[in-house]
């Protein structure tokens, strides 16, 4: 890539910075929460926009026996430019600017080789799905799939005749269970790899590998991140809870709700920037990185 390589190397940071890393992305989400929540809005609007041509190979797909989901699911090559937006956004945020919608699309002007590698990082976003959806499905002969089909989404005449969910064999849990292994497992080598590809000037597979080491490194910190993601969770539910209690099942309930998910969701892509900034030291002659007032990484 063109310009100078910069020096990388890991920290080793302590368990409890994971918790740190939720408590600086909820500080900086609070200072732009609507443009946080739009660039996720955002995002989802390109991909429901991109579903449109997408849905013209469907046609070629079922003649050449290819499952349509294929064609459906090639908007995850696009997973790298959601984090990386995040990202970026959250670095203007730490320094006083305002969100741009420009920078959602901020690393496809980058250099010729930088999309090459966020390409490949997005093909294997597309390939670690497709491994679990047809392993998945192979073993217990797309169970699990008609199960959430008939319970999970919405039915039309659900309201008139509600019934309880049909009962999972035993082979379709461990299918589900699976499936979940499979994303996460392959979700390792992509954590880091789109800021590596992005600051550090990293190919695909460099930036994969540098992900795994970095993962394993700080297991302890990302154990605390997820606990304490979780914990978010649950208070979200319980919040969700309460208020069907008091509004019954309403239209102002479901906005609520909804606009409570969505800003999870993008409170967990700001705090990307929090943990690739401490588990990262990159040496560079252009400086980047940024810390939130006068709070600094913790020492290696």
């Amino acid at each position: 890539m063109t310009g100078p390589t910069p020096t990388i190397r890991i920290r080793s940071v302590p368990a409890l910075a994971g918790l740190r890393w939720i408590r600086l992305g909820l500080r900086a989400f609070g200072r732009q929460p609507g443009g946080f929540m739009g660039m996720f809005g955002l995002y989802m609007l390109c991909m429901l926009l991109l579903t449109i041509p997408l849905s013209l190979l469907v046609p070629l797909a079922e003649a050449i026996h290819v499952d349509p989901i294929v064609v459906g699911t090639l908007t995850l090559v696009a997973m790298p430019l959601l984090s990386l937006a995040f990202m970026l956004s959250t670095e203007a945020v730490t320094n006083d600017l305002r969100i741009s919608p420009a920078l959602l699309f901020a690393p496809m002007r980058a250099s010729p080789q930088a999309r090459r590698s966020l390409l490949a990082i997005g093909l294997v976003y597309f390939g670690v799905f497709l491994l679990a959806w047809f392993g998945g499905n192979g073993l217990d002969g797309g169970e699990s799939v008609k199960w959430f089909l008939a319970n999970a989404v919405a039915q039309p005449d659900a309201a008139k005749a509600p019934t309880l969910p049909t009962p999972l064999s035993d082979a379709a849990r461990g299918v589900l269970l699976l499936k979940i292994g499979i994303v996460a497992v392959g979700s390792i080598p992509l954590w880091h790899a789109p800021a590596l590809v992005q600051w550090g000037r990293y190919g695909a597979a460099k930036a994969m590998f540098a992900s795994v080491v970095a993962l394993w490194r700080t297991r302890a910190a990302l154990a605390m991140f997820g606990l304490g993601f979780f914990a978010l969770w649950i208070a979200a539910t319980v919040v969700t809870a309460v208020l069907a209690l008091v509004l019954g099942e309403s239209i102002v309930l479901l906005l609520i709700v909804a606009m409570l998910y969505w800003a999870l969701s993008a409170l967990f892509y700001v705090t990307l920037w929090f943990g690739f900034n401490d588990t990262f030291e990159i040496r560079s002659p252009v400086a980047f990185r940024t810390v939130m007032a006068t709070e600094e990484p913790p020492a290696s």
